[in-house]
């Protein structure tokens, strides 16, 4: 007897569009469910992502996450039955570096964003853009990727070129804001909390749920410890690195740590 989830999930989504991509995605969880058969999503926004994973984990599927880079804001999931072993190289992403033909020009984010809208492609089949030494790096489905690198000649009004990243890619990086916290103890959600000031119910959540990770490992326990030179990830959110730690007078801990704040776009 085939299992289908109950599309009045569907309902959590306000607008058409959103409606629409969940629809899809609801349609993709289906067939793995009944068919057996693997998907991989197109790349999702954050909040469709945490959609999609709240599902695949009731369902009991497998699934993984991967947009081309470490950390990635826009991710394709590849989902499997229970129990099936997942790939990261099955998520079908490709790296393109861009450049302009000018070595004096400085390409913008928004110029390499608007020229690939320009061409007609939707948002869901290309992901994060990221900054190198002297253009950017684009996460794209392989589909996309013949037509981008014999087409795509203009970001805006420079001229660019455009080739295949193999490798990994050299990207430049973050500049993180130093900043003092000072906390009761060195317990994960107290310091999450007091870092992206939210609540410390909000930083328990944000655990329970799985967005958190230390040293690239989701963690669970609220209570566990941080130490000097953890980076600590918030998917969502961004990812603080925790260079040192002192006493204060009122026997409080103080932190110094780097917060990088995550792009969203």
């Amino acid at each position: 007897m085939k299992h289908s989830i109950d599309r009045s999930v569907l309902k959590y989504w306000d607008e058409k569009e959103a409606r629409l991509e969940a629809a899809h995605l609801l349609d993709q969880v289906n067939g793995v469910l009944n068919e057996g058969v693997r998907q991989v999503t197109p790349f999702l926004s954050f909040a469709m992502r945490e959609w999609a994973e709240s599902i695949l984990r009731k369902e009991h599927l497998e699934f993984l996450a991967e947009g081309g880079f470490s950390e990635a804001e826009r991710v394709r999931i590849l989902m499997g039955s229970k129990g099936e072993t997942l790939d990261f190289k099955d998520a079908d992403i490709a790296l393109l570096w861009v450049r302009s033909t000018d070595a004096r020009a400085q390409l913008e984010h928004r110029q390499i964003l608007g020229s690939l809208m320009g061409l007609g492609f939707r948002r869901d089949v290309f992901g994060d853009i990221r900054p190198g030494q002297s253009g950017f790096y684009v996460a794209g489905t392989l589909e996309i990727v013949p037509y981008l690198l014999n087409h795509w000649t203009h970001a805006g009004r420079e001229k660019i070129e455009v080739s295949l990243i193999n490798g990994k890619p050299d990207v430049l990086p973050e500049l993180g804001e130093e900043r003092r916290i000072t906390v009761n103890s060195s317990r994960l959600d107290a310091v999450i909390a007091n870092a992206f000031k939210v609540s410390r119910s909000m930083a328990q959540e944000w655990i329970s749920h799985g967005k958190v990770r230390k040293a690239g490992l989701v963690v669970f326990k609220a209570e566990a410890e941080v130490q000097t030179d953890d980076i600590v990830s918030c998917r969502g959110y961004g990812r603080i690195k925790l260079l040192e730690s002192s006493q204060t007078r009122k026997e409080r801990i103080a932190w110094q740590i780097l917060l990088f704040r995550s792009r969203r776009h």
